[in-house]
């Protein structure tokens, strides 16, 4: 897949910052909503992909189809489990080929809580639409903005070697369109096993994201 530079935006929640595809050393940090639903950790641990989706836009917007599915269909324990495939397989295996030793169980919590967090973050948007209601998402590669500037936190973990994250727009959109039924957010995510996993939402990856958007 082509790589794109890096380029600068805004971060904060649901606003829709303007990035390029990003090989960075970098994520964004979101406060998670309570729930009831168990946390990611409590799956079994995935070993490897349970499905091969192609390695772009239309591959990405496949892997979302399931959970979708189960939002409309209102059985939460289905979307919780389908929204697994974006958790990485192995993730201190991962971790260890491009961070230092001492930071891989540090890093394996924090990846744990975030995408955790971004599931709270999607069901709280799509709960503003009535129950059961269907969304569709479309994913495309950002567009640069040169007027928003966010840099990635002064004591952020830098890894050891590039990695190869990819950032996209992923659109949520209800069908047929209601109030409150669109929100975009901009996700950062790695190709590993066949499949994209989370790695944060917003201008970076969540080993490097601001703990909050600048101020003006």
């Amino acid at each position: 897949m082509k790589s794109f530079g890096t380029r600068t935006m805004r971060a904060g929640n649901f606003v829709l910052p303007l990035a390029a595809l990003a090989i960075l050393t970098a994520a964004p940090n979101y406060s998670t909503h309570s729930s009831s639903l168990p946390l990611f950790s409590s799956l079994p641990e995935i070993t490897e992909a349970p499905a091969a989706f192609s390695h772009d836009a239309k591959g990405l917007e496949n892997q979302y189809q399931p959970f979708l599915d189960a939002f409309a269909a209102v059985k939460p324990a289905e979307f919780h489990a389908a929204l697994a495939v974006f958790a990485l397989p192995n993730p201190a295996d991962w971790f260890a080929k491009y961070f230092a030793k001492d930071q891989v169980e540090q890093l394996v919590r924090q990846n744990e809580a975030e995408l955790n967090a971004y599931e709270q973050a999607l069901l709280r948007s799509m709960a503003a639409a009535p129950p059961g209601t269907r969304f569709r998402v479309r994913c495309k590669l950002p567009h640069a903005d040169p007027t928003m500037r966010i840099s990635p936190r002064p004591d952020a973990i830098l890894p050891s070697a590039a990695i190869p994250v990819e950032q996209f727009v992923t659109e949520f959109d209800s069908t047929p369109k209601i109030k409150n039924g669109r929100f975009s957010l901009v996700v950062n995510y790695v190709y590993v096993d066949g499949a994209f996993r989370y790695v944060g939402k917003g201008a970076y990856p969540f080993w490097s994201a601001p703990d909050e958007a600048p101020k003006k």
